[in-house]
């Protein structure tokens, strides 16, 4: 990778961008959904205008974004675009029944997983839900589990409740509450951990595999396993790297 690349992975909640290079991954930039494409679109060109870029890769699970994203800052900063999707060479095999209906993001997450520690491995992203995608040395990319978001579990006790107060993930130090805030701090807490710790421990049972990695990813997952009782590798940037693994793999199949 002798030119940087711009990566955008566009997600529900908010797009992540950085710029990634042989020496590693720099200008990382979040952009909430909530400020407006054309707004964080200039924005983003603001902050990598001079960067030298020579490819932008995308990834994207918010298909009425996309193309704002991918086609101005390509046009823009001169240079070329491309998206994963479904239907893309990817360097492991995918046996999912149903490839198109898989995200971008989910399976970026699986190439990079392969790349940083081969198969099987699993990876745990932890963004506005909560998702598990396997990968085999026999099948490739065979499926995974998707669950809600630790956020969307900390909204709800404000969204469905007429006193409870709307709290922010964080981590809890005990966990028997001494007021209404630290008992469900507690609640939320433990038991997103306690979520975690049986869906992966199923995935290893179901599929007879008791040495699979895990590999863990998004926003909220060091807040989560701090100090969790399972091995797990923290890979802030997987989504990204992924994206261009993926490029770079599909541009040397092409080219």
């Amino acid at each position: 990778m002798n030119h940087p690349i711009l990566t955008i992975d566009i997600g529900n909640t908010s797009t992540t961008t950085a710029i990634i290079s042989e020496d590693g991954v720099s200008e990382l930039s979040r952009f909430p959904r909530a400020d407006g494409v054309e707004h964080n679109v200039q924005k983003a060109l603001d902050i990598y205008g001079a960067s030298g870029v020579t490819q932008v890769v995308v990834g994207s699970v918010v298909p009425d974004l996309t193309g704002k994203w991918k086609v101005h800052l390509s046009e823009s900063l001169g240079c070329g675009a491309w998206e994963l999707v479904p239907g893309s060479q990817l360097e492991i095999p995918v046996s999912y029944p149903n490839p198109t209906t898989i995200g971008a993001d989910r399976l970026a997450n699986a190439v990079a997983a392969v790349r940083k520690v081969g198969a099987p491995v699993v990876v745990a992203d932890f963004g506005t839900a909560l998702t598990f995608d396997i990968v085999t040395e026999e099948k490739g990319y065979i499926g995974g589990v998707i669950a809600p978001g630790i956020d969307m579990m900390y909204s709800y006790f404000g969204e469905k409740t007429a006193l409870l107060p709307k709290l922010s993930p964080q981590p809890c130090a005990k966990v028997v509450g001494r007021s209404t805030e630290e008992a469900m701090h507690a609640g939320a807490y433990y038991g997103y951990r306690g979520m975690v710790r049986e869906i992966f421990s199923q995935i290893r049972e179901d599929l007879a595999l008791p040495e699979i990695k895990l590999l863990a990813t998004g926003g909220f997952a060091s807040t989560v396993l701090r100090d969790f009782d399972e091995s797990v590798m923290l890979c802030p940037h997987l989504t990204l790297e992924g994206l261009v693994f993926a490029w770079q793999y599909a541009d040397s199949n092409f080219s």
